[in-house]
């Protein structure tokens, strides 16, 4: 079954069971307010009745002309009723006709006996005395009715009925043809999504849908053209990826054939000069390739973490003086200005942070000119340790800070394929911070270059 028709059938079958529950309560509640309508009627015209019986008693000196003759009583109140519905009509008899009342109706002497009508025994809904000279002559009542309502009432009440379950018919028609539009519409906003869903799983990551309105399926719409863009970010990221990644490897394996067919050749002597450039050339491919490898370890989330309590300032200690006769030999003047303050604890693998200490001080040792200058500090902000990689020339543009982190992106001042890195350090980086609940940014420098901020959490 279509979602069409699921939505018209479930549309249609709230609407019955509303309807049909609110015919129900309407019917009981006519029901009960009709009979409650006949009982005020009924108590109306007994109290407007009782005078007549009283002026009847003291013209009569009593009950003689009705005692025990039912049908002279029904009489006499039809008499009543016609008199007080007609006062013109005095002279004449009344026409023959119901008894102007839906109940039981008694007359009773001060005793409790019966004079005329029905005998109430117990069910007596309400009497009114009647009293001749200050005493009481008689009670004249209603009791309860001992039959369902005349012929009248209850054609009224079919009516009433009939007309009641044709409105019921008539609003589940009304409710069928609101809901088989609105069903529709809805299925065509979800067709539009089912459309973009099938777009995208086809590699076309280009269409987007048309967002109207700020319900759920707006959002939806909305959600889906991110996901369509950042798909086709992901797309373009992967297969820029690939091209630099070929092309990273292509330089240092042609220069390595270009060295090589020049021993062969005999154009080129293979001497200590000969061996260093080949040995840079492998070693620029076994850098590359171990960081391809860390970096897609930490893509699968396969890079293991051993985190520890373990002293921050320790840890920073040895990665710069690990680093500083590499400093110390390229002119570059390294400095660490330690602000932390005893026991400055952190829950992190320690040879993890030890990496990105090291590949932030490698990077600024490879992308700073000489002479120059490295400043590391460290100190503590709330709740966070801040530790900072500032470094002098060259810099780079404020637009390409944000692009550092890219994979395999270097900015043009420090595109030095001799020198440089393959620009995956930073990357590697980031995860590493990242995975440390931390977070990484890069600035311009004070000093020319640019400033690495690294924030971790304290250990609590």
């Amino acid at each position: 079954m279509s979602i069409h028709k699921k939505l018209v059938l479930t549309f249609i079958t709230f609407s019955a069971v509303l309807i049909i529950s609110m015919a129900i309560l309407i019917k009981w509640s006519f029901q009960r307010g009709f009979v409650d309508y006949i009982r005020q009627q009924d108590s109306q015209t007994l109290q407007e009745i009782t005078p007549d019986l009283t002026r009847f008693y003291a013209e009569q000196n009593g009950w003689g002309p009705i005692q025990n003759d039912t049908r002279r009583f029904y009489r006499l109140l039809r008499h009543f009723a016609m008199m007080r519905d007609d006062p013109d009509a005095t002279g004449n008899p009344p026409p023959p006709g119901k008894v102007p009342f839906h109940l039981s109706v008694f007359l009773i002497d001060p005793t409790g006996k019966l004079i005329a009508g029905r005998d109430p025994k117990s069910q007596i809904i309400e009497q009114q005395a009647i009293t001749v000279n200050g005493n009481v002559v008689g009670y004249f009542g209603l009791g309860e009715r001992h039959r369902p309502p005349n012929r009248h009432d209850k054609r009224f009440a079919d009516q009433q009925g009939k007309q009641l379950a044709l409105i019921t018919l008539l609003a589940l028609l009304l409710s069928l043809l609101f809901a088989w539009p609105v069903a529709k519409f809805l299925v065509k906003r979800i067709q539009r999504l089912v459309s973009q869903v099938r777009h995208l799983s086809q590699g076309q990551y280009d269409h987007q849908i048309k967002v109207r309105g700020g319900d759920e399926f707006a959002t939806l719409a909305q959600h889906l053209n991110d996901l369509a863009n950042t798909l086709k970010q992901t797309e373009q990221s992967r297969r820029k990826l690939v091209a630099d990644v070929s092309h990273e490897l292509r330089t240092p394996l042609a220069t390595l054939r270009a060295q090589l067919e020049a021993i062969e050749d005999g154009v080129h002597q293979y001497n200590d000069d000969t061996h260093a450039r080949l040995h840079n050339q492998v070693m620029r491919l076994h850098n590359l390739v171990d960081d391809l490898y860390q970096l897609s370890l930490s893509d699968l989330g396969a890079l293991q973490y051993r985190k520890q309590d373990c002293e921050l300032d320790v840890l920073i200690l040895n990665a710069v003086q690990a680093s500083l006769p590499a400093f110390d030999q390229a002119g570059i003047e390294l400095t660490l200005d330690d602000e932390l303050p005893d026991r400055s604890t952190v829950f992190a693998d320690p040879q993890r942070i030890t990496q990105l200490f090291s590949n932030l001080l490698q990077n600024s040792l490879q992308y700073t000119d000489t002479p120059g200058k490295t400043r590391v500090r460290c100190q503590r902000e709330g709740n966070r340790y801040l530790v900072e990689f500032e470094d002098t020339a060259p810099g780079v543009s404020d637009s390409q800070l944000p692009q550092l982190f890219d994979r395999l992106y270097r900015a043009e001042s420090s595109r030095n394929r001799d020198h440089g890195g393959a620009g995956l350090g930073l990357n590697l980086c980031k995860n590493i911070v990242q995975a440390h609940q931390g977070s990484i940014e890069i600035h311009n420098s004070r000093l020319g270059g640019i400033r690495v901020s690294v924030h971790l959490p304290v250990s609590t």
